[in-house]
């Protein structure tokens, strides 16, 4: 995954430095010296914004912006991460990794000119709720945008039969479940696929090892196509999208799928069940139930019809709301208004 994001900012010829974090990592020493290097870049680079994305990302990219002097901090929080997902696995891990981060979350919030942007409702008042921010220091822009010049308008009738689960291969984001429902629903449907596109091989404490995966395809109750760099042509030839995570931020891939003019099928948690509108665009069921899952898809492609409605209604939301150039005025008018403030002071 490094690979290819150096390979587009190299293309784009975008300036970029490499910290050695890791995902998942929790070493002292390999954590403190990268925050050191990152610490370090910012002060040579003397930028007057910092804009950090991604759990960690937000947690050390604040420290070293407040650190170093930083006028302006943006973080965008594209959901609470691992530490805050609700799962039955390594609760203890979890909890002890929620604590740390808690506190060390309260230092880099005393920002004096910061902006946190959510994606979702939950998030907003989780945030609001915790007292680690004022109100209006926090902003609320649903998703981080769908490029449309790549989903090109769709007829559903077009589309294969296709269940298509887009997301890396974790516990977390309902793999076990999505395959449950795959082993129920074929016997009821046997034209239709079930596919996955994602990474097995990620750095997370809730990855699910290549060898399970395997076992799974070589039952045939599932298709494994592995990372994809391109998923649009992916999308666009799905009749459904099937995500049942247990917490979003704001999932992209649901945005996409609406974009691409797909079904969609996820669960009632933070995130998800803001990325459609139910019953218009996609439907929701319980997470972690695979029976309530399975039902879902079993009525939803017998029922065409709903599914074409839902195919319609889906591009038609994702191009009223979800355009990458909404996402980007938004965040664009948030950077003049905090260099505005550093003016005001000053």
């Amino acid at each position: 995954m490094e690979g290819i994001a150096e390979e587009i900012l190299l293309r784009e010829q975008i300036a970029h430095r490499r910290v050695g974090f890791r995902s998942s990592s929790i070493n002292p020493f390999l954590e403190g010296w990268a925050l050191l290097k990152l610490i370090y870049y910012i002060r040579k680079i003397k930028p007057k914004i910092v804009h950090c994305a991604s759990p960690k990302g937000v947690l050390y990219g604040g420290i070293a912006a407040r650190i170093a002097g930083v006028p302006c901090l943006v973080l965008s929080v594209s959901g609470m991460g691992y530490a805050f997902t609700d799962n039955d696995n390594n609760e203890m891990h979890r909890n002890m990794i929620a604590s740390m981060y808690t506190i060390l979350a309260k230092f880099v919030f005393k920002h004096k000119n910061i902006c946190v942007i959510v994606q979702n409702r939950d998030d907003f008042k989780f945030l609001i709720s915790s007292g680690w921010l004022r109100e209006d220091a926090i902003s609320l822009i649903p998703g981080s945008g769908v490029d449309l010049a790549l989903y090109p308008p769709v007829q559903y009738s077009e589309k294969q039969n296709i269940v298509l689960f887009p997301a890396r291969v974790l516990i977390d984001k309902g793999i076990f479940e999505f395959v449950d429902a795959a082993k129920i629903v074929r016997k009821a449907h046997p034209t239709w696929k079930f596919v996955i596109a994602g990474s097995a091989d990620y750095d997370n404490p809730s990855a699910v090892n290549e060898k399970k995966i395997l076992s799974w395809v070589s039952e045939n109750w599932v298709e494994w196509v592995g990372h994809v760099n391109s998923m649009p042509e992916l999308f666009l030839k799905s009749k459904i999208v099937c995500l049942p995570s247990y917490r979003e931020g704001m999932p992209k891939a649901l945005l996409e799928a609406a974009a691409a003019a797909c079904a969609i099928v996820t669960t009632n948690v933070p995130g998800c069940r803001e990325a459609i509108e139910i019953g218009v665009t996609g439907d929701i069921v319980p997470v972690r139930d695979s029976r309530s899952l399975a039902s879902a898809l079993i009525e939803l492609i017998a029922d065409q019809e709903r599914c074409e409605r839902y195919s319609y209604n889906g591009r038609r939301r994702a191009v009223e709301k979800y355009s990458i150039e909404t996402v980007l005025e938004s965040t664009f008018s948030i950077y003049k208004e905090l260099e505005d403030n550093v003016s005001e002071r000053s």
